[in-house]
């Protein structure tokens, strides 16, 4: 009996495994096409990860990962005496946290008003325009807001002084009370409409007939907002607000590094722009290892916030990732 009961265990898993590999071999051509993907991935996203071990070491790359001192904790203790640590670490959860509170709902509302748009054409020139920005880059998209920001002759400087807004020109962009607004403008500005695509998608999944039954009850648009696509994109919704609550630790290195400067230093500087000077003027190997300290750092805030909203998402019966 046992060896019979052995003989089909050993059948079925054969047949199992012959079919597996049959629907492989039938889907040959669909794996074929994901390796570039899993290369780009393997070279780009698992490979670095090994340079972790650079935060645990007094790093040199003549000597190597295997050749450089272990030093523990050491790096960690040096980036948290750095000068200006506890100002650049309040900047980063305060500019941060302003965009999760402002963009998140921000982007909603945007792509409730263009799902609300039924003119086809005006619709589409609202969707291209709000998407072109997405695609510049800080560099250059810096340098526009400090043209236009400029108070010897920029746009917005000679608009509000003809208005009699202003009675001379202000230096929007050395002022420590104007910095973070204008951080959070020129965010929305050039990121909401590429964001609203993905809450595009999910309205657009939403059955039509439900707005045609609320419609003959007699609801009005904002009910049916309210009713029928703010429910239907939920999921959506505590999915990317669980993304972008991890990210809490990132205020926008490219953002922050173009458009900062010394004046506004005691607002604007964050971790990574914090980090990128103390390298840039300290020099030597061992900014390598501090380097990769503060990428770890970052990244277990990130994860402990990730797995928090993922519990919280789970505790109230929400979607989540894990």
């Amino acid at each position: 009996m046992t060896t019979l009961a052995g003989s089909q265990a050993k059948s079925k898993r054969q047949q199992l495994a012959g079919k597996i590999l049959h629907k492989i071999w039938d889907q040959r051509w669909l794996y074929v096409f994901t390796i570039p993907g899993i290369i780009f991935f393997l070279l780009f996203s698992y490979y670095p990860m090994f340079g972790i071990i650079m935060a645990f070491q007094d790093y040199n790359p003549v000597k190597g990962y295997s050749g450089s001192e272990f030093v523990g904790f050491d790096n960690f203790n040096t980036i948290f005496q750095l000068p200006d640590f506890n100002n650049a670490l309040r900047n980063t959860l305060i500019i941060s946290g302003l965009k999760l509170i402002i963009g998140f709902p921000a982007t909603i509302l945007f792509a409730l008003f263009i799902n609300e748009i039924h003119h086809t054409i005006f619709k589409r020139v609202v969707q291209t325009i709000s998407y072109l920005p997405y695609f510049i880059s800080w560099v250059i998209a810096a340098g526009l807001w400090y043209k236009m920001l400029s108070p010897d002759g920029g746009l917005i400087n000679e608009m509000l002084t003809k208005v009699g807004f202003l009675n001379e020109p202000y230096y929007f962009m050395g002022s420590t009370t104007a910095f973070v607004p204008i951080v959070l403008f020129t965010e929305l500005w050039k990121n909401i409409g590429f964001n609203a695509i993905i809450y595009l998608a999910a309205l657009s999944s939403i059955d039509p007939h439900l707005y045609e039954v609320s419609s003959i009850d007699g609801a009005s648009r904002v009910r049916q907002i309210w009713h029928i696509a703010l429910p239907g994109i939920r999921g959506t919704m505590v999915l990317l607000f669980i993304l972008s609550a991890s990210g809490l630790m990132s205020a926008g290195f490219d953002q922050l590094w173009t458009m900062g400067n010394l004046q506004v230093q005691e607002v604007g500087q964050i971790l990574d722009t914090l980090i990128l000077s103390y390298l840039r003027n300290s020099g030597g190997f061992m900014g390598l290892s501090l380097g990769a300290t503060m990428g770890v750092f970052q990244a277990t805030v990130g994860l402990i916030l990730f797995l928090v909203c993922n519990f919280v998402a789970k505790l109230f019966k929400q979607e989540s990732l894990i």
